[in-house]
């Protein structure tokens, strides 16, 4: 039934009543893109007539300077565009194009990893989107329902076409949350509900269900929550990105994981989460239900390698998941709901690894399995929410944090 209503959708909007015109206008108000400013008009006199001369009037003063405003106080390595901090970056790995919303909520852009940026809207009414790497100027915005609530109110879908500068509410797509734009067709996307994945094909016009197809049926009984493309495997290695081995990660309602693989793009999966069973585990792996999962990371080269963030920790698989190792050796502190939280990983093409807590950045070697603190101590505390690294500048990581706005740190 909610594929049916999604489809049908569109042709039912054409037979509502036009909106009246103070509600056009008041849409418009929000999602258009600012007019230019009005011209002043000259004022000839009446035909026929002959203006008064006036006397010559003193020069007027001139007008005072108007002062700048003050500097933000900003601490090392924060990130800023101009005079203002940048409170979120968001872009891709694959793309050099970043948008970042400053503390003014201004949203800019750069297109060559933050050398130059430029203001897309003085105050922008959508702060969290994903963006298309094949064409950055494709945006697309929801934050899905409130699974926890069935009482809660629907959430509305955005796109924009034009970077941010417009947006459109798409009806068909209430109560879905973005996860996964092909990187080689900016109209193809993934996206779910509380109860089911979506593929559309059009930009988020149209959806249809992507039920699993395999005999483990998974999202039947787990919601999507992340997913993540190894969209550079190939060998020799492909001249452009695709979508032929893609991960996702779900929670059941009790919040137990599950690791999902697709080679098909999407049409069957099959399951890599470890066994929790001691007596079918496999020698120097892990063996434990994986408990609320937040970030799955695919290695876009390599194939079968993967990081999955949760609750316990970090776990990762170079083999599809038929064994799966801990990376926890320095963080005994954020392996527990009540002792802190890991938010997101990131590896640099070195391979250090980046990872994003609640008390800091810390960082792991290829060589040393230990994770330590990095980072200036201008943020070394902050809870860090997301990190961004660009393959066209590996050397700068984006870390966002979560009330003390962007730092830039040096990746190694």
């Amino acid at each position: 039934m909610r594929f049916s209503l999604r489809i049908l959708l569109p042709t039912l909007l054409l037979l509502l009543p036009a909106l009246p015109a103070a509600a056009n206008s008041r849409i418009g108000d929000l999602w258009s893109a600012p007019s230019a400013a009005a011209v002043g008009a000259f004022n000839s006199p009446l035909p026929g007539t002959i203006p008064t001369p006036r006397p010559p009037q003193p020069p007027a003063p001139p007008a005072a300077p108007t002062a700048l405003p003050p500097a933000e106080s900003l601490a090392e390595g924060q990130a800023t565009i101009y005079r203002h901090r940048i409170d979120k970056v968001i872009g891709e790995r694959s793309s050099p194009t970043i948008y970042a919303i400053t503390a003014n909520d201004a949203l800019f852009r750069t297109d060559d990893n933050g050398r130059v940026w430029q203001q897309v809207r003085s105050v922008t009414p959508i702060d969290n989107f994903l963006m298309s790497s094949a064409d950055p100027n494709v945006l697309y915005s929801g934050q899905g329902a409130d699974c926890a609530d069935p009482l809660a109110a629907n959430q509305p879908f955005y796109r924009s076409q034009n970077g941010g500068l417009t947006w459109s509410e798409l009806l068909t797509a209430i109560n879905l949350r973005p996860l996964l734009i092909d990187p080689t067709n900016p109209n193809r996307l993934f996206a779910a509900d509380c109860t089911m994945l979506y593929l559309s094909s059009d930009g988020g016009v149209t959806w249809q269900e992507q039920r699993d197809n395999s005999p483990a049926q998974l999202w039947g009984s787990y919601r999507v929550v992340a997913m993540s493309a190894a969209s550079q495997v190939g060998a020799p290695s492909p001249a452009s990105p695709h979508w032929d081995q893609i991960y996702a990660i779900g929670v059941d309602a009790q919040g137990t994981g599950v690791v999902a693989f697709s080679g098909d793009q999407g049409m069957t999966w099959a399951n890599l989460t470890p066994s929790a069973d001691p007596s079918a585990c496999p020698a120097e792996g892990i063996c434990a239900p994986l408990i609320d999962p937040r970030q799955i990371v695919a290695h876009p080269s390599q194939a079968g390698q993967v990081w999955v963030v949760s609750a316990q920790g970090i776990w990762t698989t170079t083999d599809f998941g038929v064994r799966w190792q801990p990376l926890n050796q320095g963080l005994i502190d954020f392996t527990d709901y009540a002792s802190g939280a890991v938010h997101a990983v990131t590896q640099s093409p070195s391979g250090q690894l980046y990872l994003a807590t609640s008390r800091g950045l810390y960082t792991q070697s290829a060589a040393n399995p230990l994770w330590s603190k990095t980072g200036l101590p201008s943020f070394s505390s902050r809870e860090v929410v997301g990190l961004l690294l660009t393959d066209s500048n590996p050397t700068m990581l984006w870390v966002n944090t979560a009330q003390a706005g962007t730092f830039v740190h040096r990746a190694e």
